[in-house]
């Protein structure tokens, strides 16, 4: 039998006035983030820091890259498992990927744009870093909290200047027919966290404590946050989600 529990992730609002280190927004956010945490693994989050006009002017960037010829994709290239191009996979024919390592830094950034632009790509760049940058902000207000609430603050700061970033974008194209419609496999991130944005694809599934697979709901411009393998490490603390 099923359990007859809706499951729904909760949504928290990053973008409350004065959410600062010590103020009472900051703590009332950070015992949202922990019982979202806890309860599901994941949450939704509105945050206006990446604007309307950046979300557009990034997936029409990402729909350009994403049309380069394979031959050119496959050149991302990486000695680190998963960190480079990811597609044309017998299993999963639906998803493509490719990873943009170091992505909050100029070399970062520049480094993948040539490889699939030799002669460069300015806007593609420019849009890109602006965005990684901010999405890692997200991330960086996400960790402190968790490391905050389970008493492991001290760390954190040793913790952010070790930390590099890997953005992973991704497609997947509509089933033809007799295919499955299966994007990915069931899997939890080895990442410390994962800040996940999309597109109107409406794809993820995350699993339930009580194993029920649930479908996620993105609001327009909203953001699901992730805990990673690595991070229940760091706190000792265990958050399942697979998805």
């Amino acid at each position: 039998m099923g359990s007859l529990k809706q499951h729904k992730l909760p949504i928290i609002n990053f973008n409350k006035e004065n959410l600062k280190p010590g103020t009472s927004s900051w703590f009332d956010i950070c015992n949202e983030v922990t019982r979202a945490l806890e309860e599901y693994g994941c949450f939704v989050t509105s945050y206006d820091k990446i604007s309307s006009e950046l979300h557009d002017a990034v997936f029409l960037a990402l729909a350009e890259l994403f049309d380069l010829p394979t031959q050119t994709k496959v050149q991302n290239k990486s000695s680190k498992p998963l960190y480079g191009y990811v597609g044309q996979i017998s299993f999963i024919p639906l998803y493509e990927s490719m990873g943009i390592d170091y992505s909050t830094t100029h070399e970062g950034i520049q480094s993948f744009t040539k490889v699939m632009w030799p002669n460069g790509n300015d806007d593609f760049s420019e849009t890109l870093l602006s965005y990684c940058k901010l999405a890692a902000e997200l991330e960086q207000m996400v960790v402190r909290m968790v490391f905050e609430s389970y008493g492991t603050e001290k760390y954190y700061e040793p913790h952010l200047s070790a930390a590099t970033y890997l953005s992973r974008v991704m497609k997947y194209r509509g089933p033809e027919t007799n295919e499955t419609n299966m994007g990915f496999v069931a899997h939890t991130d080895k990442s410390f966290m994962t800040i996940l944005h999309q597109n109107q694809v409406n794809g993820l599934e995350v699993k339930a404590k009580d194993g029920e697979w649930f479908d996620v709901e993105f609001p327009p411009s909203s953001f699901v946050v992730m805990a990673g393998d690595a991070i229940m490490v760091s706190v000792d603390v265990i958050f399942y989600v697979g998805h």
